[in-house]
């Protein structure tokens, strides 16, 4: 029976690090002996604000806020997404602001197919 705890607790150790279980939850399960790390409690999983593609086709996803930069790749109509943060761009529509979705690497989509849905997006 040990065995299994040790497994669902390694488990839980994987998920709480994609950020679909919270560290109190992980903090509740059994003790394991198997090294498993745990998190510290009030730590801050995936804080990033949300957006929710609005176009009616494929968003592209852009290396600079400008569409003459490279093409990514891209979003589908729907996608939710996490924001970094703002900057202005090339104007598209009546709006110049884009979304920089990228943590590490910088990926931005123009702000004019893009509403948020959940916290305040900063300027980068």
């Amino acid at each position: 029976m040990e065995r299994h705890y040790k497994i669902a607790t390694v488990l839980l150790a994987g998920v709480t690090g994609t950020g679909l279980v919270s560290p109190a939850a992980l903090a509740s399960a059994p003790k394991a002996t198997s090294g498993v790390v745990e998190r510290p409690a009030g730590g801050v999983i995936n804080a990033y604000p949300k957006g929710k593609v609005i176009s009616r086709h494929r968003l592209t996803i852009r290396a600079k806020p400008t569409t003459r930069s490279k093409a990514l790749g891209s979003l589908k109509p729907g996608a939710v997404v996490d924001i970094k943060c703002w900057s202005r761009g090339q104007k598209i529509g009546n709006t110049r602001v884009w979304y920089r979705l990228g943590i590490s690497t910088p990926e931005w989509v123009s702000g004019r197919y893009i509403k948020i849905i959940k916290g305040k997006v900063t300027h980068c």
